[in-house]
């Protein structure tokens, strides 16, 4: 487990433990009650299956917290991974119920029961470069578009949902063509667990996956013996994340939730906090002119030293328009 690191500005904890939760709605108020008492801001999914998140406070807040999570509760060997932010990433709390605290949608699939086997950091690069190795990224394509594992195969998946489809596709290959051995991995892990366990369901039997993904290969494995190619897309303010682990190149774009390039930016579709090349053509002018009223609410936040809190673009575009930033696939910090 990672060390909270000490500081005077905001730590951002990322977390998840697949663990069966037998009463999901006395742990809801607990985590409530905890966030509440310690001044924490972000969201945690609770499902039957475990939990996942991503919280921010101060430091002392947060130890007393993480405490609390390992000493007093069923979540004792959560996968955890800390930041430190200048300014508080999210603005609210949130504890909310769901189905499953990584949304696949595939039934009977348990990460407790069956999974992939984890292999560190410090071994992917061998894993990797072996000739006939698959490596699959979990990810999905807005977040691969701008980073990933060399010789990588892309599902080209929009959400989460869509990638049981590509697996059974390629379980359903002739023998002779399926590839004999997995590699798969994510940002932080927890949709590896899933999607693993998934193709050990679909009979593939040589199946692994990069223990802490790929924020925690970045951290453990210098850059000149590093075989990640680009930025990796992370589920909080920064956008993306270089090498380094410092705020990458991307900007998101507030009204479709897409990580735009400094090319995209220069772009005419792109204004800032209505359109991107991504979803100009997706949306309407009223959309568009909430987007600005949005976009103006913000600026006078600013300008007052305030944080405006108010609906986010996402309710109110349509379901054509590109994925919605985290919880997304919590993966809200893939954490994950």
């Amino acid at each position: 487990m990672h060390k909270l690191p000490k500081t005077n500005q905001f730590v951002v904890a990322a977390l998840y433990q697949f663990v069966s939760v037998d009463d999901i709605e006395l742990w809801q108020t607990k985590l409530k009650d905890i966030c509440a008492s310690c001044h924490l801001m972000g969201t945690l999914l609770l499902a039957d299956e475990g939990l996942n998140g991503t919280i921010s406070g101060r430091y002392d807040d947060m130890h007393r917290f993480i405490d609390w999570l390992l000493g007093n509760t069923i979540f004792t060997a959560p996968e955890l991974k800390f930041a430190v932010h200048e300014t508080l990433p999210f603005h609210r709390m949130k504890v909310r119920l769901k189905r499953e605290i990584v949304t696949m949608g595939a039934e009977g699939i348990s990460p407790t029961k069956q999974a992939g086997t984890y292999v560190s950091p410090k071994d992917w690069n061998a894993l990797i470069s072996e000739p006939g190795v698959m490596v699959v990224d979990t990810r999905n394509d807005y977040e691969v578009a701008i980073g990933q594992f060399q010789g990588a195969v892309n599902p080209l998946t929009k959400t989460f949902r869509e990638f049981p489809q590509w697996a059974e596709t390629l379980a359903a290959m002739p023998e002779e063509e399926r590839p004999k051995k997995l590699a798969m991995y994510c940002t932080g892990g927890i949709r590896c667990e899933k999607s693993t366990a998934l193709m050990k369901n679909l009979g593939f039997e040589d199946v692994y996956h990069l223990k802490g993904g790929i924020l925690q290969y970045l951290e453990d494995i210098p850059q000149e013996h590093s075989l990640w190619e680009g930025e990796c897309f992370v589920f909080d303010s920064r956008v993306a994340v270089d090498h380094n682990l410092q705020r990458g190149q991307y900007a998101l774009c507030h009204a479709c939730k897409m990580p735009l390039s400094a090319d995209e930016m220069k772009t005419r579709a792109y204004v800032a906090g209505i359109s991107c090349p991504h979803c100009i053509d997706k949306t309407s002018a009223s959309q568009r002119a909430r987007f600005a009223e949005r976009a103006r609410q913000i600026e006078l936040a600013k300008q007052r030293g305030t944080t405006h809190i108010g609906i986010s673009p996402k309710a109110s575009a349509t379901s054509k328009l590109a994925p919605k930033k985290p919880n997304r696939e919590m993966a809200k910090s893939e954490k994950s």
